[in-house]
C-alpha cells in the first residue's frame, strides 16, 4: 500500500473518531451528577438595585428568596439544585391564588391551627403540643385523627382560617434529573387547600438602609415653627397636664399609657420665653421617627415617617387673587405629620409614597417626585407643615361655593383696580391654603445616626424598644380656641387691603365650619387609625 493511501486512512479514522466522540458527548446523559459544574444556575442582580435594601431578594421569614434570571451554560447540567437554587425557583415561580368571593374557609399556617386549640383523637381527645411534638409518627393512618378545638366559639374562629397568617410548605422534588418540581402543600382546612400569597418580613439590618429612598424635606422660606425631637420638647419644660400641669420626665415615663384620648393633654412650658423658644422648635435636633410594617399582600413594606413639631402656626385664607392672614385661626399646640414610603420587596425599589395632608393625605406615584441625588423631596407648607411633593398655592378646603354672585363681581373690580396689568390672572380659589416653597432650611433625615430612631416593627424585632411616649393615650395639646372666628375678622379688620376684600374674607370667615380651626388636640401617632391600617386619601 502506497504511503498516500495509507495517509488518507488515517485522516479518515482520525475523522470517524471526532464525530463520533462529539455524538456521544452530544447525547451524554442529563443526570450525569457526578461530572456536573455546581454553577449551573446563575444568578443576575442588577447593579446597586435599592440601595442596599432588597437588591433583588426577598425575605420569607427564615426562608430568603431571591428574583433570579436562570442562565443555563451550554453543556454544563446539573440535577441536584442547591438550597439557594430552590429558594431562586420559589422566588422567580410563586403562583397569587385568588379566592372565591363567597369563600368563607381560608387557609392558615399549621402551627396556627394548632396553637388555636386543635385536638389529637387517639385513645382520648387532647391538645397539640410543640408544632405537634406529640402526634403520632410510626402508627396506622387511621389510628388517630385531628379535630377542632371543643370550645365552639374557638371552633368557629378556627373553621374560618386566617389567611394573614397562611404559610405555603414547600417540598422540592427531583424528577429523572432532568427538571426540579417545586411542590407547594398548604394545611387545608374544610375543603379550602388554597395557597396564600407570602409574607414578606424586612430584616431591621436592610430596613435600616434606607438611604437611597430618604426624604429631603423643605420648608417655606417664612417658616416660624420648625420640627423637633419629642424628646427635646420633653426637656424644655413641656407639661402633662391631668389633674393639674406637671413636667414630663424621662423621655415620657410619667405619662398615661392606658387611658382615655381625653383623658390628659399636653401643653407648652408655663415660663413665657422658654414657651417662646419652644414654640419655633429646633431643626438641627428634630427627629424623624420611623414604624415599618408589611404590606396587606405580602409584596411591599411600609416606612412611615413620624415627624414631630412641637407647635402649628397660624392659617391664611384665600379669597380670590388676595391672600388674608386670619392672625392666631388655626394655631395649636403640636402636630403630626407623616409620608408612607411604599418600597417594593423584591426589587427594593421606591413604588409609591403618601403624604399627610391635615386631616387626610394623598397618595403619589414614585415618578411624580423632584429628585436630589436620587431622593425624592418633599415639601412641607408654611405654618401647617402639610406634605406636598412640589412647591404649592393650593386651597385645602373649598369654600368657593360660599361666594354669591355680587361678590364675586366685586371681586373682579377690585382686582382690576388694584392690578390692572394683570387681570387675566384673576381666580376665584376660597379657601383655607397652603402654601410650600423651597429655601435654604432642609431637614435630611439622614444627616447624622440620631437624625432617625426607629421605633416599630409590626413584625417585631427584640432589639427595637419603643420609647415611652409612644404609647401615651392622651391629647398632644389642649383644645384649641373656639373663638377663632372673631379673632380671624379682627386680624382681617386690620390688613391692607381694600375694603371690599375685607368684608368678603369676613364674610367667607362666618361661614366656614367651626371645625375647621377649632378643635381638640391632636392625638398621637399610635392613636391614629393608619397606625395599624392603610392610608385614606
Amino acid at each position: 500500500m502506497s504511503s498516500l493511501r495509507l495517509c488518507r486512512l488515517a485522516v479518515h479514522t482520525l475523522c470517524t473518531i471526532l464525530i463520533l466522540q462529539i455524538v456521544c458527548n452530544a447525547y451524554r446523559p442529563y443526570n450525569d451528577f457526578d461530572s456536573a459544574e455546581e454553577k449551573a444556575i446563575s444568578f443576575d442582580y442588577p447593579a446597586g438595585t435599592g440601595g442596599g435594601f432588597a437588591h433583588e431578594t426577598t425575605d420569607f421569614g427564615d426562608l430568603e428568596g431571591f428574583k433570579a434570571k436562570y442562565n443555563f451554560k451550554k453543556d454544563v447540567y446539573s440535577g441536584r439544585p442547591t438550597i439557594e437554587q430552590i429558594k431562586a425557583m420559589v422566588s422567580a415561580y410563586a403562583p397569587l391564588i385568588y379566592f372565591h368571593p363567597d369563600e368563607e374557609y381560608f387557609p392558615s399556617s399549621v402551627s396556627w391551627f394548632f396553637k388555636n386549640g386543635a385536638q389529637i383523637v387517639d385513645s382520648k381527645p387532647h391538645l397539640i403540643t410543640n408544632n405537634g411534638d406529640n402526634l403520632p409518627r410510626n402508627g396506622q393512618l387511621d389510628g388517630a385523627f385531628l379535630d377542632l378545638p371543643s370550645d365552639q366559639p374557638l371552633q368557629d374562629k378556627v373553621k374560618k382560617g386566617s389567611l394573614t397568617d397562611a404559610v405555603a410548605y414547600i417540598h422540592a422534588n427531583r424528577s429523572n434529573g432532568r427538571y426540579t418540581d417545586i411542590i407547594y402543600v398548604v394545611y387545608p382546612f374544610n375543603g379550602a387547600a388554597k395557597l396564600q400569597v407570602w409574607t414578606f418580613h424586612v430584616p431591621l439590618e436592610r430596613l435600616e438602609n434606607i438611604a437611597y429612598a430618604a426624604p429631603l424635606i423643605y420648608f417655606h422660606p417664612d417658616e416660624e415653627y420648625f420640627p423637633s425631637s419629642v424628646s427635646w420638647f420633653f426637656k424644655n419644660g413641656a407639661q402633662i397636664v391631668d389633674s393639674k400641669p406637671h413636667l414630663i420626665t424621662n423621655n415620657g415615663d410619667n405619662l398615661p399609657r392606658n387611658g382615655q384620648l381625653d383623658g390628659a393633654f399636653l401643653d407648652l412650658p408655663s415660663d413665657q420665653p422658654l414657651q417662646d423658644k419652644v414654640k419655633k422648635g429646633s431643626l438641627t435636633d428634630a427627629v424623624a421617627y420611623i414604624h415599618a410594617k408589611p404590606g396587606v399582600n405580602g409584596r411591599y413594606t411600609d416606612i412611615i415617617i413620624w415627624l414631630y413639631y412641637p407647635f402649628n402656626g397660624a392659617a391664611k385664607l384665600q379669597v380670590g387673587p388676595f391672600t388674608v392672614p386670619l392672625g392666631k385661626a388655626g394655631e395649636h399646640v403640636s402636630d403630626w405629620e407623616h409620608m408612607r414610603l411604599r418600597i417594593d420587596n423584591v426589587s427594593g425599589r421606591l413604588t409609591s409614597v403618601y403624604l399627610s395632608q391635615h386631616a387626610k393625605g394623598k397618595w403619589l406615584q414614585a415618578n411624580e417626585f423632584e429628585y436630589i441625588n436620587g431622593r425624592p423631596v418633599v415639601y412641607a407648607s408654611l405654618h401647617g407643615h402639610a406634605l406636598y411633593n412640589a412647591p404649592v398655592k393650593t386651597i385645602h378646603y373649598n369654600a368657593k361655593g360660599l361666594l354669591g354672585a355680587s361678590e364675586k363681581q366685586m371681586l373682579i373690580r377690585e382686582f382690576k383696580s388694584v392690578y390692572p396689568r394683570k387681570s387675566a390672572l384673576f381666580s376665584f380659589a376660597v379657601g383655607p391654603v397652603d402654601e410650600a416653597a423651597k429655601s435654604d432650611r432642609v431637614f435630611d433625615i439622614l444627616v447624622s445616626p440620631s437624625s432617625y430612631e426607629i421605633v416599630s416593627l409590626d413584625y417585631g424585632a427584640d432589639n427595637i424598644v419603643p420609647p415611652p411616649w409612644l404609647d401615651y393615650t392622651g391629647r398632644w395639646g389642649p383644645t384649641i380656641n373656639l373663638y377663632w372666628k372673631e379673632e380671624a375678622k379682627m386680624a382681617i379688620k386690620f390688613l391692607p387691603l381694600p375694603f371690599y376684600v375685607k368684608m368678603i374674607a369676613n364674610g367667607i370667615v362666618s361661614k366656614l365650619p367651626d371645625e375647621l380651626f377649632a378643635q381638640e388636640g391632636p392625638a398621637g401617632p399610635k392613636m391614629i387609625p393608619s397606625w395599624n391600617g392603610d392610608e385614606s386619601e
